[in-house]
């Protein structure tokens, strides 16, 4: 099984129909099965269609390509935050099989529309070879004195059940072996494109020092509660561009 996650960057990048294509014509070229989104924007302005989602919503548009390239994506999304004072950011995810028993909820203290520091997270089911895998897109704030990463990590984790496989991806906003990403491993979940193999450990996500993260450029992450066999790991979009992140792939035995 083929796992993405990627920050799209709202519709922050100029060339965002070429982007579309590129992830959708990369999404079909790697056989990607599961799909984790984060800032996943569309037009404040609009009405919502159904289920939180806008006509020119990134995500649900990512989906359409696909549909008209033949492959059929089911898709969950949910509006978190006003962003760039003109769009709904949410997150999202996009899977191969069915999605059921879809939910979302707030980890962060402030639940604003218009405060940018409001996280929302949203989580599927989905059966994989008779498992059921628990997907959930996250998209971390780092602590600043009211916010506290270690908090909205506890919150994700209080929402799911431990006896379940999960799978938890998205933007973290914390390097690697920080002690807010120790605090992500000492709750038992593995870091899966490291795996325990060094040269993995450091690899740039994101084009420059993201925020307050001076000198470490990794902050997206696959993790799990369940040990899986990696098959094979590739960092998507750096040399053709489609956000101020990189796409983070892993393919594991399920």
């Amino acid at each position: 099984m083929k796992i993405l996650t990627l920050n799209l960057h709202c519709f922050a990048e100029e060339t965002i129909k070429e982007n579309q294509l590129l992830i959708v014509e990369t999404i079909i070229k790697e056989d990607i099965d599961i799909i984790f989104l984060q800032e996943v924007a569309q037009s404040e302005n609009l009405d919502i269609m159904f289920d939180d989602i806008k006509k020119d919503n990134y995500g649900y548009k990512l989906k359409t390509l696909l549909e008209e390239s033949g492959y059929n994506y089911f898709f969950h999304y949910k509006i978190g935050n006003l962003s760039f004072n003109k769009y709904d950011e949410g997150l999202a995810i996009l899977s191969k099989t069915l999605l059921f028993d879809q939910t979302h909820f707030f980890v962060s203290k402030k639940v604003e529309y218009k405060n940018w520091n409001t996280r929302v997270i949203v989580s599927a089911k989905t059966i994989v070879n008779d498992k059921v895998l628990t997907l959930t897109s996250t998209h971390f704030g780092w602590s600043d004195g009211y916010e506290v990463f270690e908090d909205q990590v506890g919150k994700v984790l209080d929402n799911l059940k431990c006896e379940e496989i999960n799978i938890i991806a998205g933007d973290y906003n914390v390097k690697a072996g920080s002690k807010e990403y120790n605090y992500v491993i000492n709750k038992g979940y593995i870091d899966l494109f490291y795996n325990g193999e060094e040269e993995y450990f450091d690899i740039s996500t994101h084009i420059d020092d993201m925020d307050i993260q001076v000198g470490s450029n990794r902050i997206d992450y696959i993790m799990s509660n369940t040990h899986f066999a990696v098959s094979n790991r590739k960092i998507l979009f750096k040399d053709k561009k489609v956000s101020d992140h990189f796409g983070v792939m892993i393919e594991i035995v399920v």
